[in-house]
């Protein structure tokens, strides 16, 4: 048999914000597959209770709380409930985000902070709850954060969006930086255009679809294939990796 141990999550309490769907669900599903137990979190209770009986069918753990990773202090009554649950925290995976295709010139005041604070300002103040935990219990931990490929290279009809994943690439540094003395990574990871529903609405636009034809490999990302890199980035085989953004773009952004 192989040994797989230096990709298993056995024992680890893994929180993944998104959850509910897409990539956010991936991972719940392949870290629950790799050992993790989770703790889950979105706005929609019904879309999380079925993700955790899915974790559960597995053989893992789940718990599942509502969050609005806009509102600070819903942020911190998400963490503050976990460690109700559980008896720490291992890994973090800052995954909840919003887009909306649209003309940088269309883009309002109010579209424009709610982008800013579902893709950058929740990443920091999640990762800042969750690290206070992590230092005080002082066992280190894995904070993971998903970026996106326009994050590293911009894109049309997503300034805002793209403009917050590039502070996000920027912020994982920052962090990982000012935590490695104890013992925490900081890290992201930037997917190109993935399979799921919010990728399925945007496809609708012409200028969206044009972007896909530019992914060399000549597809969509799947969503496991995201969640693959996370569980390098968790696990021991990602141990020596810390303010690195892993780009899983499928060529798109070397041309």
């Amino acid at each position: 048999m192989p040994d797989l141990s230096l990709f298993s999550l056995e024992g680890k309490v893994m929180i993944v914000t998104g959850a509910g769907r897409g990539i956010g669900k991936s991972i719940a599903l392949v870290s629950a597959r790799a050992g993790a137990d989770l703790v889950i979190g979105s706005r929609t209770m019904s879309e999380l209770e079925e993700v955790a009986r899915t974790v559960r069918d597995i053989g893992r753990r789940c718990e599942c709380f509502t969050v609005d990773v806009s509102n600070v202090v819903s942020i911190r009554d998400f963490v503050a409930q976990t460690l109700t649950v559980v008896d720490g925290i291992d890994i973090l995976v800052n995954n909840a985000g919003y887009n909306k295709i649209k003309p940088a010139l269309e883009v309002t005041e109010e579209e424009y902070d709610y982008i800013v604070d579902v893709n950058l300002k929740n990443v920091f103040f999640f990762s800042q709850a969750v690290a206070q935990h992590m230092i005080e219990r002082g066992k280190g931990g894995r904070i993971i954060n998903i970026s996106s490929q326009v994050g590293v290279v911009g894109g049309p009809l997503r300034a805002v969006y793209s403009g917050a994943k590039a502070g996000v690439c920027n912020l994982t540094r920052s962090l990982a930086a000012e935590w490695a003395p104890h013992n925490i990574t900081v890290n992201a990871v930037a997917p190109t255009m993935t399979r799921t529903p919010l990728a399925e609405q945007a496809m609708q636009n012409e200028g969206f679809r044009v972007q896909v034809k530019k992914i060399l490999m000549g597809r969509l990302a799947e969503p496991d294939e995201i969640a693959g890199a996370v569980i390098y980035l968790a696990a021991p085989a990602g141990a020596m990796v810390t303010g690195h953004t892993l780009v899983v773009d499928g060529g798109y952004t070397i041309v």
